[in-house]
């Protein structure tokens, strides 16, 4: 096998024993690496009943895409479980440096089993897996973790790393990468936290055979100077993604206040704008503070930078915030200082929690006391009001959430759950399949609504976009099946090769990577197939856990018709009928049951995936069942 080692560790943590193995070369072919691979491993080696928080029941899975360290801008790792917010299998990503020394230290995936008794961290260098103790870093917030292990391992060492919140079992609690990068989504950390392992620290310099090297080495070379100099390159490396608040607000697709204001006024969005931020760049002297994580495995696009508070008192660097912090920590919450989203940012970023399921929960609470539907006695350990705006009440909700204290603790279930616990705030509640909605309001996008509500893990912006800039009212949301289709597979197949989603990558270059390292010459119409593969593979699971068709839907806040501006009226769809037309057709399109979303045997043959099809038919039985309960 070319471009890969071929050897997975289980590291069983209630044993306290580590394992290697290979993987069969067809497994590389058909799911690649990075998310294909999670996949695999994860519909192989997690078990759909139990809780997600119990660590018997459930499994953390790490893997580097197949490009890892070997191309530019290979710098995201993935990380999948069972989610504790949606119960089904979710992952996420990171980017920087540890893809790539998980990959050059010898290993494809690392999956991680049971609990330990007393707190630990993984250490992985070259082929070696050590199992270290870490009560000494229980309760340590994320910065001071990462530079605990680095310490105890090596300077050069990336570390996966959580905070307080994983630790306390928060249900959004997240991943930090080398406390500058978020695997962020699904709380992941939560798994970490009830596993009782506090950091995954690698290292390493072992690469893989590569099947053509010296055509590597040329190809590197040009494909770097390629996305460098292209203008979108450009645009991306000054910007990153700092005008999303502005194109949200051209677009009506903001979660300003808890998604009742999805149009802002030029004046209340500039308050937020690109220019603000990087007028709070941190000087050059600092970035050799985070020398050797601060940037991408190979990036041309540099886009990360780094940033200080002007606020008096808190100066702490940190990496500057894109738009979904700007969005979810700032418009969903009505905070709309740079420097008081920065310290926000600081302070969610320590605990370990995702910053979009946070600022979900939190503005949420906000509505519900606007509107008097909480009072102030059920608001325990909670001195400031949640009001809109109130940036000391966001910050002291941030504490008490990852310690789970008061109202917090109710807060720390995510959304869906703390609807359900309060008994009122459900039909205002911004999540797909208990995964609170990331900064995209779908009302001023056609199609988009049909994203979130089909996406694998949830809501997700990040499962394919489709063609045009048109709002809903445009015509039905079936006519963008094909673009979010060839989107979402082409993302897959991003994240499966370990590359970053934001530099322009053409897809001649990607075929021609794929065959410098793997000696295969394939099209990017079948490397795309990686991505129908996952999603059969999440859908099964999903489908047999109660998910699928059932929560294939959008939250009723997004089909509230939007109240002011140039988009006045535009709701995610025509009406509920065109979503459920949508969501049919969609299921077609890909080879699933037409109306359980399942897929189809033939669907899985022609995959390569016959070894599926029992438990896809056990699935279309179950949902069968359900489905015909609901109609007796």
């Amino acid at each position: 096998m070319y471009g890969v080692h071929g050897q997975i560790a289980l590291v069983d943590l209630s044993r306290s024993k580590t394992y290697v193995y290979t993987l069969d070369e067809k497994v590389f072919e058909l799911f690649i690496g990075g998310k294909g691979l999670l996949y695999y491993l994860g519909y192989k080696h997690i078990p759909v009943e139990g809780d997600a928080l119990d660590p018997t029941k459930n499994a953390l899975i790490v893997a580097p895409g197949l490009l890892a360290g070997l191309a530019p801008a290979s710098s995201k790792v993935g990380f999948l479980a069972k989610s504790p917010l949606t119960g089904i299998l979710c992952d996420t990503y990171a980017g920087q440096v540890f893809a790539a020394k998980l990959k050059l230290a010898g290993f494809d995936a690392l999956i991680i089993k049971g609990a330990s008794r007393d707190p630990v961290y993984i250490y992985v260098e070259n082929g070696e897996v050590e199992i270290r103790g870490a009560s000494h870093l229980w309760g340590s917030n994320v910065y001071d973790t990462v530079n605990g292990v680095k310490a105890e391992t090596r300077k050069g060492a990336s570390v996966a790393a959580i905070g307080p919140a994983g630790e306390n079992l928060v249900r959004f609690a997240n991943i930090m990468v080398d406390g500058v990068r978020a695997a962020g989504r699904c709380g992941l950390g939560a798994v970490m936290g009830s596993m009782k392992l506090k950091a995954i620290a690698v290292w390493g310099w072992h690469k893989p055979r590569i099947a053509h090297p010296e055509k590597l080495k040329k190809l590197y070379v040009e494909v770097y100077e390629k996305l460098r100099r292209d203008p979108l390159g450009e645009y991306t490396s000054k910007y990153g993604t700092l005008k999303g608040v502005e194109s949200c607000s051209k677009h009506a697709m903001c979660p300003a206040y808890h998604w009742t204001k999805p149009w802002l006024p030029e004046e209340v969005a500039s308050k937020l704008s690109a220019e603000e931020v990087l007028a709070r760049e941190a000087p050059k002297t600092d970035y050799k503070m985070l020398a050797g994580s601060i940037w991408g495995w190979g990036c041309p696009i540099k886009c990360s930078k780094l940033a200080r508070s002007r606020k008096k008192g808190f100066e702490h660097l940190i990496v500057k915030p894109e738009y979904e912090i700007l969005a979810m920590l700032g418009l969903a919450v009505g905070v709309l200082d740079v420097d008081e989203i920065l310290h926000i940012e600081w302070l969610v970023n320590a605990f370990g929690m995702d910053a979009i399921s946070f600022g979900e929960t939190v503005a949420w609470l906000m509505e519900l006391y606007e509107k008097r539907l909480v009072g102030r006695k059920e608001l325990t350990c909670l001195n400031h009001e949640p009001k809109f705006g109130n940036a000391e009440a966001v910050r002291e909700l941030a504490q008490l959430i990852a310690y789970r204290r008061g109202i917090g603790a109710i807060l720390a279930e995510g959304v869906a759950r703390a609807a359900q616990i309060l008994g009122r705030g459900a039909n205002i509640a911004v999540h797909v399949k208990g995964l609170e909605a990331p900064a995209w309001d779908p009302r001023g996008r056609r199609g988009l609504g049909l994203s979130y509500a089909t996406a694998d893990i949830g809501a997700s912006h990040l499962r394919g976009w489709p063609s045009g800039s048109e709002p809903p009212s445009k015509g039905p949301a079936r006519e963008k099946i094909a673009s979010l289709i060839r989107d979402r597979d082409r993302k897959a197949l991003i994240d499966s090769l370990g590359l970053c989603a934001f530099p322009p990558y053409r897809d001649e270059d990607i075929e021609a990577l794929y065959e410098a390292v793997t000696g295969q010459k394939r099209p990017i119409s079948e490397l795309m197939l990686v991505g129908h593969r996952v999603e059969a593979l999440a859908r099964i699971f999903a489908a047999i856990a109660g998910k699928v068709p059932e929560a294939d839907t959008i939250p009723p806040r997004w089909m509230e018709p939007i109240p002011e501006g140039p988009f006045k009226g535009e709701k995610a769809f025509l009406d509920w009928n065109d979503l459920r037309e949508a969501v049919r057709e969609y299921y077609r399109a890909r080879g699933f049951h037409e109306e359980y979303g399942v897929p189809l045997p033939e669907t899985l043959e022609r995959l390569g995936m016959t070894w599926a099809i029992d438990d896809a038919n056990r699935a279309l039985t179950l949902v069968s069942r359900r489905l015909s309960s609901l109609h007796v």
